[in-house]
């Protein structure tokens, strides 16, 4: 895609020199992995952005690619638990609770 070949092109210390423009580039090509089932790539960008990122927010979407890749692999516990995961740590909780 378009943002591989804009990847292939960054200077060293790329994410410090320009965040922004990184973490969009990033994103835009991890989008076009997922769209296009290419999993091996969408890992590599993403664990890209899960290094990088800043905040816990700015890593949300490449997770939620890396989610979706999982489900549509067949590995839809492993999906689930990660997307539960996610979203316990943005305060919200799923999980059931037991009962004796």
């Amino acid at each position: 895609s378009y943002f591989d070949n804009g990847v292939l092109f960054l200077q060293k210390k790329h994410w410090e020199e320009h965040y922004e423009l990184n973490l969009e580039l990033f994103d835009m090509a991890a989008t076009c992995a997922l769209t296009n089932g290419d999993i091996v790539n969408l890992e590599l960008l993403s664990n890209q952005v899960i290094a990088h990122g800043r905040s816990y927010e700015d890593k949300l979407n490449v997770m939620y690619f890396v989610t979706c890749a999982m489900a549509f692999s067949s590995r839809l516990p492993e999906a689930i638990e990660k997307g539960l995961d996610i979203l316990a740590k943005l305060g919200i909780e799923l999980r059931g609770h037991e009962s004796n």
